[in-house]
C-alpha cells in the first residue's frame, strides 16, 4: 500500500469515528482518547494530521468539494438541473449532514469554506455565465447563494427524518423558478 493511501486511510478512519460518536455524543464532549479507541489509531497518528476535532470535519468537507467538482465536471449542466444534481450527490451522506445539522455544526463548517466553495463554483464552466475578465460579481453573487443555501440545508436536515432526495430538489426548482419569474416582471 502507497503511503499516500495509508494516510487517506486513516484519515478517513478518524472521519468515520467523529460520525459514529456524534450518534451519541455532543461533538464538544467527543475526547482524542475516544476517537483513537473508535478509529483504531493512535494518538499520535490523530496529532500528525488533525490539530483539532474540526480539522476532522474540514478534512472529510474538502475531500467531499473535491468529488462534487468532479460530479459537476462530468456532464453538462443546465440550469434546471442543479438542485437535483446537488441532493443527488449529497444524498448518500444524508445522515451526516443530519448529524452536522442537529449538533449545530453544519452552518460553521460551510461557513470556513465558502471562499472554497465559490471558488470551486466559479471553476465549473457553465454556459449561463458571460465570458469577463472580473469574476467579482459572479463571486458575490455565489456568495451570497451560498448562504441562502446554507440556511436551506440546515433547515432541512436539522430534522429526524429529512425529505426525499426528488421532493427536496423539485421544492428547490420551484421556488428557484419562481424568483426568476419575479425577477423577469421587474
Amino acid at each position: 500500500m502507497t503511503r499516500n493511501k495509508i494516510i487517506e486511510q486513516s484519515k478517513s478512519a478518524f472521519a468515520e469515528a467523529l460520525f459514529c460518536l456524534l450518534k451519541n455524543e455532543d461533538f464538544e464532549n467527543i475526547t482524542i482518547k475516544q476517537l483513537t479507541l473508535e478509529s483504531g489509531y493512535s494518538r499520535r497518528t490523530y496529532y500528525r494530521y488533525f490539530g483539532s476535532k474540526t480539522a476532522i470535519l474540514d478534512e472529510m468537507f474538502l475531500k467531499y468539494l473535491h468529488s462534487y467538482r468532479e460530479c459537476l465536471l462530468s456532464a453538462p449542466i443546465r440550469p434546471e438541473d442543479i438542485s437535483k444534481r446537488f441532493i443527488d450527490f449529497l444524498w448518500p451522506y444524508h445522515q451526516r449532514v443530519a448529524l452536522l445539522a442537529q449538533q449545530n455544526l453544519l452552518i460553521p463548517l460551510l461557513t470556513r469554506h465558502i471562499s472554497t466553495i465559490a471558488n470551486t463554483l466559479l471553476d465549473i464552466k457553465v454556459p449561463w455565465r458571460q465570458k469577463k475578465s472580473d469574476n467579482r460579481q459572479y463571486y458575490y453573487v455565489i456568495i451570497y447563494s451560498i448562504g441562502g443555501f446554507c440556511v436551506l440545508l440546515n433547515t432541512i436536515f436539522k430534522d429526524d427524518l429529512p425529505e426525499k432526495p426528488q421532493q427536496i430538489s423539485e421544492a428547490l426548482n420551484s421556488a428557484l423558478a419562481e424568483i426568476v419569474l419575479q425577477v423577469n416582471r421587474q
